[in-house]
């Protein structure tokens, strides 16, 4: 059991999916990162988004920290922006964790998958989402990293995989 599990990778590999049915299969609290409100306010003040990106990660660290604190097991957390993920080991040192990286080694099926109309995401820039995918695939594993390679895979097909680590 770890106390946190990390799903990341570039739009379309099928972080929200998978994030998805392991909550189902290990019945834990599931946050995408993206569900933390944004204020780009305060006051009349407009904050800028790199500062109001921290305002949310800070708050989901809390948030995090507080259900292992708890004894909650196998949360799991979704959609955090690469710079987080590079930077877990040292936000999460005091976790137990592991990150999964889901990546599409196929360019084709990549771009058709984020421009899919039927996904969750409103996300469509695909070659925003390409490089970024790249990026993932060209540098070297992070501590506690495993990657997956989603392409032509079923869903439960995955959490299966990353069930075995965890």
């Amino acid at each position: 059991m770890k106390d946190l599990i990390f799903i990341a990778g570039a739009p379309g590999v099928g972080k929200s999916s998978v994030a998805s049915e392991l909550q189902k299969k290990f019945g834990s609290p599931c946050f995408e990162f993206g569900w933390i409100p944004e204020f780009r306010k305060r006051g009349e003040e407009t904050i800028p988004y790199k500062e109001e990106e921290g305002i949310a990660f800070e708050s989901l660290t809390f948030v995090v920290k507080n259900y292992v604190k708890h004894e909650f097991s196998n949360v799991i957390i979704t959609d955090l922006e690469d710079a987080r993920i590079l930077e877990l080991h040292k936000n999460f040192e005091d976790c137990k964790y592991i990150l999964f990286t889901l990546t599409v080694g196929d360019d084709k099926l990549l771009k058709f998958r984020i421009q899919n109309e039927e996904r969750s995401s409103k996300y469509r820039d695909w070659e925003a989402g390409l490089e970024i995918n790249k990026k993932i695939l060209a540098r070297e594993l992070l501590p506690n990293e495993i990657r997956i390679d989603t392409g032509g895979k079923p869903i439960l097909d995955i959490v299966e995989e990353i069930y075995k680590y965890v």
